[in-house]
């Protein structure tokens, strides 16, 4: 019974959801089998756990169907039937927290049923409710439309022929609605472009961006978004100052995700500029948008990803803010989504590293476990690193040929970005040679070709090219 679907619907249930369903199960309105309340009654007494030997099949109908002997498809039935109450119940959670839903679905059944008083107290009711409205995006656009529907559906019987310009206001909303909407496309489209090997038709963008800088509309997500996807057009500084100027503009004005994608674009290019430009001009701002966007409070959206998380406390080591670093784990480890434990120890290893303890850096990140192939090349690009500096030159050498074999199966990675690695570890072999005195007389001469070498690499990936720099100098 464990793994029955009514089970695994009820433990998604919160403590008041649970209160609620026991309301719903018992109303006549929703449920006229009284052999649905005693199963729930008996389903609740083990929540949230739902678990032991009570939730043995014989046991449970004992406690269902008392006095009657085992029945299998009596037990499933009921069963089967407590589920699609509890389908119907989550529709109705989802109906009743929907207030422009119900808006809709009342001011309609007012007009079908020619309650005109009424349709006009609530029709005037849920027009000045959505103006106050702070976030005016693509379902505010939506559901003003649908009002103006209603509203000419309402009015074309007593003067027809003479509501002309409510064709106009319409289009109006409509379009609007369809160029958020569109922009959210683009913006996954430019995004999947640049992260994966496809390309996408990307119908009318060059009209649809163009009418919205020619056009006076002001609607924050439509602008938005056209930042956003400025950007990820042309990655440069005035369109990374446009976005960032937008977002503080209309910060109270968008929704909490459109909110969250700003703060992702913003962080994207400053990576960007970092890993392949090897600009270090913006590490103190791109840790001033980390913090600003750590004083949002972006907990409806869901758990944190772990990637998220480590290259979240890997920026503010960067500024040295080690100190915001530490708070950060404290209050945001019990929202990761998963592999908590190795990437605790992953973060307090870079941690230990910048307050100077390396040996307790390369024991927690031996302790780390990653499935993701970027954290896992980054565990052992520290751990080489590491070696390095402290002269463990035999464990750096193996590393290195670990690391290669692992670049050469790994499939996943991209040919630029495996380049960028293979020249990280060619050069710093190169490094622990000068430093073992293995060139001899000729030092000078490998210290002025592995600087060119630095320069020429490809990539900052992770910082390596700013890295062996600094070790060079």
């Amino acid at each position: 019974m464990e793994n029955s679907k009514v089970i695994k619907l009820l433990k998604s249930l919160n403590q008041n959801e649970i209160r609620q369903f026991k309301d719903f199960v018992n109303s006549p309105v929703f449920n006229k089998k009284e052999i649905l309340i005693r199963m729930f009654d008996e389903l609740k007494k083990l929540y949230p756990e739902f678990s032991g030997d009570k939730l043995n099949e014989e046991i449970f109908f004992g406690k269902v169907f008392p006095g009657e002997s085992y029945n299998y498809f009596k037990l499933k039935n009921a069963m089967s039937d407590l589920f699609i109450l509890g389908k119907e119940f989550l529709k109705f959670v989802r109906f009743r927290n929907d207030n422009m839903i119900q808006e809709k679905y009342l001011i309609d059944e007012l007009r079908l049923r020619d309650l005109k008083t009424f349709f006009k107290q609530e029709h005037k009711a849920a027009v000045e409710r959505i103006e106050k409205l702070a976030v005016k995006d693509e379902h505010y656009i939506f559901h003003k439309l649908e009002l103006v529907m209603q509203e000419l559906s309402f009015l074309v019987p007593q003067t027809p022929n003479k509501l002309l310009d409510y064709q106009q206001k319409m289009f109006d909303l409509f379009f609007y609605y369809s160029i958020i909407k569109i922009f959210r496309s683009y913006n996954v489209m430019l995004h999947e472009e640049k992260q994966n090997n496809i390309v996408y038709e990307k119908h009318l963008l060059n009209e649809f961006m163009s009418f919205v800088e020619n056009s006076k509309i002001d609607n924050p997500t439509m602008q938005i978004y056209y930042h956003i996807i400025s950007l990820e057009r042309e990655r440069n500084d005035v369109n990374f100052r446009n976005l960032k100027e937008a977002g503080i503009k209309y910060k109270d004005e968008i929704s909490v995700y459109d909110s969250y994608m700003v703060f992702l674009h913003l962080n994207g290019y400053c990576t960007n500029e970092y890993n392949i430009n090897t600009r270090s001009d913006l590490i103190k701002e791109h840790f001033e948008i980390i913090r600003e966007k750590n004083t949002r409070d972006f907990t409806s959206l869901g758990k944190l990803l772990y990637p998220d998380f480590i290259n979240e406390v890997k920026i503010s080591l960067r500024d040295n803010q080690t100190e915001w670093a530490e708070d950060y784990i404290i209050r945001n480890a019990p929202r990761l989504s998963s592999d908590t434990e190795s990437t605790i120890y992953f973060c307090n290893a870079m941690i230990n590293l910048k307050k100077g303890n390396p040996d307790k850096a390369l024991e927690l990140l031996s302790m780390t476990n990653f499935p993701n192939f970027i954290i896992k090349i980054q565990v052992k690009i520290l751990e080489l690193q590491i070696f390095f500096d402290k002269e463990y030159f035999d464990q750096a050498v193996s590393a290195i040929d670990n690391f290669r074999h692992y670049l050469k199966r790994e499939n996943t990675i991209k040919e630029n970005f495996k380049d960028s690695f293979y020249e990280f570890v060619n050069i710093l072999n190169a490094m622990m040679k000068l430093r073992s005195g293995h060139y001899g007389n000729d030092k000078e001469f490998y210290i002025n070709k592995i600087k060119n070498d630095v320069e020429n690499m490809t990539t900052n990936q992770f910082g390596i090219k700013l890295w062996l720099r600094e070790k060079l100098n």
